[in-house]
């Protein structure tokens, strides 16, 4: 696993994990014409996340475990927030779309299994939870085309 680190500034506090909220989204970000990259988008819209995992498998360090991030509304002091990045560039209407197909890929997949395995032993979290989850009604990522019982599987005891 690939680690490349880009801290945001964006969130705040002491974080004290208990739970992992997984998320999508695009790679890269087509807003009215302008193309941002999924850190800079966050960056543009004053959040951010623990860890982005692009779809060659790399992770995107943004914020250190102990400090709080901006992902998951009632959940950015108790939670570490991974983003599963969607190939391509994508507006939220193709974005809404991809996330209804298989996207992840492998190298993301082993890589997102690592990262959270770590995380798990490391802060002995057993909680692992899907945004829509957490946001029911409001958001729908990681989407329907992320495995997520396979997916869960890989952290059964």
């Amino acid at each position: 696993m690939n680690i490349i680190q880009q801290h945001l500034d964006h969130g705040g506090g002491h974080n004290l994990p208990e739970t992992i909220v997984v998320h999508s989204m695009g790679e890269q970000i087509n807003d009215r014409g302008k193309i941002y990259s999924a850190v800079d988008w966050l960056e543009f819209l004053k959040l951010s996340a623990h860890a982005l995992i692009t779809p060659s498998g790399d992770v995107i360090r943004c914020r250190h475990d102990e400090e709080g991030a901006w992902h998951a509304r009632g959940y950015n002091k108790n939670s570490l927030g991974v983003e599963f990045l969607v190939e391509g560039v994508h507006d939220y209407g193709t974005f809404l779309e991809k996330i209804k197909t298989d996207y992840v890929t492998t190298a993301q997949y082993a890589s997102g299994v690592e990262l959270i395995k770590n995380w798990m032993n490391h802060h002995d979290i057993e909680s692992v939870k899907r945004h829509s989850d957490v946001s029911p009604g409001r958001k729908v990522d990681p989407g329907s085309g992320f495995r997520w019982t396979e997916f869960l599987h890989n952290f059964d005891d």
